[in-house]
C-alpha cells in the first residue's frame, strides 16, 4: 500500500510532462510550417543546458535576407514560439557573422548564428536556393545530402 502513495505522484507527473511536452512540439511544429513558405529554413540552438538556459531560433531566408525568425522563449515545458523581429530583414551574412543584434539574448544571438552558418552552408552548394520559398536546409555542414 505505500508504494501506491509513491508510484501515482510519479506517474501523475510523467503524464503531466509528456502532455506539457506534446503541447510545445505542437505549437513549435505549427510555427515552423508557418515559417517555411517564406524561404530556406534551419534551426539552431544556442546557451547552455543550466546556466543562462538554452535558445532554440529558427530563421527563414530569401534573397540572402532574414524573412521571418521565432524563438522558445519560457521556461521548460511552459516555453513557446514567439516572433523574433529583430532578425526580420537582417542579412543572412550578418546573422552569422560576430556583430551583436540589437533585441536578442546570448544564447539567442547563438542559436541564430548557428541557424544562419547552416543555412550558408547549405545554400552554397545550390546557386540562387535562398530566392526560392519552401526550401529547407537540414544537412549540417560537411554532410553530403541524400539527393
Amino acid at each position: 500500500m505505500s508504494w501506491a502513495i509513491l508510484l501515482v505522484p510519479v506517474v501523475l507527473g510523467t503524464v503531466l510532462q509528456l502532455w506539457l511536452t506534446s503541447k510545445q512540439t505542437t505549437a513549435w511544429a505549427r510555427e515552423l510550417r508557418r515559417l517555411r513558405p517564406l524561404g530556406a529554413t534551419a534551426v539552431g540552438a544556442g546557451g547552455r543546458r543550466y546556466r543562462g538556459g538554452r535558445a532554440f531560433v529558427a530563421i527563414a531566408v530569401a534573397d540572402k535576407r532574414i524573412t521571418g525568425a521565432f524563438t522558445l522563449r519560457g521556461f521548460t515545458t511552459f516555453a513557446r514560439p514567439t516572433p523574433l523581429d529583430a532578425l526580420v530583414g537582417v542579412r543572412l551574412a550578418v546573422v552569422a557573422g560576430d556583430r551583436p543584434v540589437e533585441g536578442l539574448t546570448k544564447p539567442e544571438r547563438e542559436a541564430a548564428r548557428q541557424a544562419a552558418e547552416m543555412l550558408r552552408a547549405a545554400l552554397a552548394g545550390r546557386p540562387g536556393a535562398t530566392s526560392t520559398t519552401g526550401t529547407t536546409a537540414s544537412t549540417p555542414a560537411g554532410v553530403s545530402s541524400p539527393a
